[in-house]
């Protein structure tokens, strides 16, 4: 029924364009699932401006691991740990 997405990193491919990739964090409801989803827009220079896009899911185990010393790995730590802190609070 509900996607609910929060923003973890874009990486511009060159400055006042609106191409390069968007990291998200993203929570399905319907199919009861949260992973990390990675999407991108690139413009080749190269190619008489040839557009490439497309999406790409990861599990948060699976992201953590291939996207360690990338800038949405921290920014999903960082995601994750505000999530527990929430619900620690209240248990205590």
């Amino acid at each position: 029924m509900s996607v609910f997405k929060r923003e973890l990193a874009f990486a511009a491919d060159r400055p006042l364009e609106n191409a390069g990739d968007w990291w998200h964090l993203v929570l399905d409801t319907d199919a009861p699932g949260l992973y990390v989803e990675h999407t991108w827009l690139h413009t080749s220079t190269h190619a008489n401006g040839q557009v490439s896009r497309g999406t790409q899911r990861f599990g948060i185990n699976d992201f953590l691991t291939l996207a360690e010393g990338r800038p949405a790995q921290p920014m999903l730590m960082s995601a994750l740990k505000e999530m527990f802190r929430d619900a620690a609070s209240t248990s205590e």
